[in-house]
């Protein structure tokens, strides 16, 4: 895939999902917090986690990138473990359980 296609696409996967976060702003608190039983995550606590991953991710990736002394390249060619994570995390129709620590 060409590296400007696939940045430009993320860009919009990002505005749109900002969006649907927008969005539950509109919702009640306890709509926000319920959850269908003692071992699910309410929609806040699914918010919390990513906030949470993305605190830490993103400065990583930021600093990672800012101090690469690789050049850009045209074309985007994910290795096996970039391919197999990223195909884990895309949304299904069923949904993944995916383990994750308790703190």
């Amino acid at each position: 895939m060409q590296s400007e296609i696939l940045i430009q696409s993320l860009l919009e996967t990002t505005k749109q999902n900002l969006n649907r976060v927008e969005k539950l702003k509109k919702h009640d608190f306890s709509t926000l917090t319920w959850k269908e039983n003692s071992s699910s995550w309410s929609v806040l606590e699914c918010l919390e986690h990513l906030n949470l991953y993305g605190d830490f991710y993103l400065p990583q990736i930021e600093s990672k990138s800012k101090n690469s002394n690789s050049k850009f390249e045209t074309e985007f060619i994910s290795g096996i473990f970039g391919s197999y994570f990223s195909k884990i995390m895309l949304p299904k129709e069923k949904l993944n359980k995916m383990r994750t620590f308790k703190d």
